[in-house]
């Protein structure tokens, strides 16, 4: 049996990881992989990613992998993400519990950047050739329910970035525990995402013919293949808190917040509430705040708001959600996903 012993050692070494991931002020711009770090889901992004607390089923394989081992059978999700600046993310995830082994989950996210045009140094206004970005993230998960209140999880993340010809992958893992508390309608969660190696770019974009000046004249150029340097990830430790003030067969209000620090950017903390109405209709919204900032009007997203539905097929349900999130600089970015619990 798992003991609460046991337990209390996970958490601890959850939240030493998660200190020790925020020593990193000084390497704040100087990660890469970024597409880890854009939020999944209409749900979350309309709580602003506050949710970790409950975070449940097949939703819970991004933001907590923990919460994947709430699954009652079987769920699948879509999703469509409209990102800034013509970017789109496309989503896929479907988890099945297999009782006392534990739920798995299998996820993809892929970022389309859009149509770039090619320039060089000595055609600045294009070559004509259009470049196709493309940032794939593929995820394997599995949790289990060690006790009556503990959930445990982890997800391996295959990372896949390619730019014309140059490419880049790398590997990175997700640790989560949900606990819930002994008050009622109380309960937490402690994430640590993105934790591996070092990713670096290889491949002949860079590589160009280059005439040294010290040459002796008529000498042939020389190809020349620059060295790319090696990034980080864009690592992050989390720790929410969720609270149910109203739950009953009509009504159910509940509260969110979580503190994320960030190995590459400003610490945040995440607020958000979700009104449910009888388990069918969801209104949504969320606000973050990022510190170490002169304003929070720095920060390209500060709130969001979302509604969602539950349509009710017998056997199976569907839920149908939306978010919005707007910014000052770009259209608003906006979420839709489906979800299947059969």
């Amino acid at each position: 049996m798992f003991r609460m012993k046991h337990i209390g050692v996970v958490l601890g070494t959850l939240l030493a990881c998660g200190i020790s991931a925020q020593a990193g002020v000084s390497s704040v711009g100087t990660t890469g992989a970024h597409e880890l770090r854009i939020p999944v889901g209409a749900r979350g992004t309309a709580l602003m990613g506050s949710f970790l607390g409950d975070a449940g089923g097949v939703e819970a394989i991004f933001w907590n992998p923990g919460g994947m081992a709430n699954l009652k059978s079987s769920e699948a999700t879509f999703g469509s993400y409209q990102y800034w600046a013509d970017m789109k993310l496309h989503q896929f995830a479907a988890a099945h519990n297999f009782g006392e082994v534990g739920a798995f989950g299998l996820a993809a996210r892929i970022l389309n950047i859009g149509d770039l045009i090619e320039t060089t140094e000595a055609m600045p206004e294009g070559t004509g050739n259009i470049i196709k970005p493309r940032f794939t993230v593929v995820t394997m998960g599995w949790a289990r329910r060690m006790n009556d209140r503990v959930s445990l999880g982890i997800n391996l993340n295959l990372l896949s970035e390619k730019i014309k010809d140059m490419s880049a992958t790398g590997w990175a893992a997700d640790f989560g525990v949900q606990v819930e508390t002994p008050m009622t309608g109380l309960s937490f969660g402690i994430v640590l995402k993105n934790y591996g190696p070092v990713m670096e770019f290889d491949g002949y974009g860079g590589t160009e013919r280059v005439d040294f000046r010290d040459d002796e004249e008529g000498a042939a150029s020389r190809v020349v293949k620059p060295q790319f340097a090696p990034f980080d990830l864009p690592s992050t430790f989390q720790f929410g808190l969720a609270y149910d003030a109203i739950e009953d067969p009509l009504n159910r209000l509940t509260f969110y917040g979580t503190y994320q620090a960030n190995h590459s950017s400003s610490d945040e903390y995440r607020f958000g509430s979700e009104y449910a109405f009888r388990s069918q209709v969801f209104l949504r919204t969320g606000y973050v705040y990022a510190s170490q900032l002169e304003s929070n009007q720095e920060y390209l997203y500060s709130w969001a708001g979302g509604v969602g539905f539950k349509l009710d097929l017998g056997a199976n349900n569907v839920y149908v959600d939306w978010s919005y999130n707007p910014n000052e600089l770009f259209d608003a970015s906006q979420w839709w996903t489906l979800r299947f619990e059969f």
